[in-house]
């Protein structure tokens, strides 16, 4: 909590500054107030924040402004609004949107919000990482198991002949076995 930098945006005044001096009291860092979703995209992109929250009727739009931040991969976005039900289960369901802070603002609403939306954001930036990397594995091995399959259709090897040949080629040339059978592939499919 100490420290979380944080950008608020909204246009109603009001509002703005008591979210502000709740922040405040409770030990986040407000790097930037804005009244707008360009400039707040725009300082978004500068600063880098832990997290953003945008009243839900900022010009320029905040659930497009929310997905605008999440393509970007840039921090949680929590919204605070004063919707009915069926207008937050809208805003909750929009890409980009972490949590939802209800008018009137207490403190005991917003930051339990903020610290779940900053949790949530860390475990889904974990899990895309995760997934990237198992999508490279995964292609990595199908380029070797391509490359191991011309081996044996083109020299006749046997698959563990094959393999053992990229292994010896990989030390040998100092590269990745992945490298190795790119140049296997591109040098035998010719």
């Amino acid at each position: 909590m100490f420290g979380t930098r944080l950008i608020v945006a909204g246009a109603d005044k009001s509002y703005h500054q008591q979210l502000i001096d709740i922040l405040q009291r409770s030990g986040y860092l407000v790097l930037a107030e804005t009244v707008d979703a360009r400039s707040t995209l725009q300082a978004s992109l500068q600063m880098e924040p832990d997290s953003i929250i945008i009243d839900d009727n900022l010009p320029g739009g905040s659930l497009s402004l929310a997905g605008e931040i999440m393509e970007h991969h840039l921090a949680p976005v929590l919204v605070v609004t004063s919707y009915s039900e069926k207008d937050m289960t809208e805003i909750a369901r929009t890409p980009g949107v972490y949590g939802i802070i209800t008018k009137p603002l207490h403190e005991t609403g917003i930051l339990p919000a903020i610290e779940v939306a900053l949790n949530l954001f860390k475990n889904a930036t974990t899990l895309e990482g995760e997934i990237k990397n198992v999508k490279t594995e995964l292609a990595n091995r199908k380029l070797v198991e391509r490359a191991k399959g011309l081996l044996m259709d083109v020299r006749g090897m046997s698959e563990s002949e094959a393999f053992r040949y990229l292994q010896r080629k990989s030390m040998d040339m100092c590269l990745p076995v992945t490298k190795v059978a790119k140049k296997i592939i591109v040098a035998l499919q010719k």
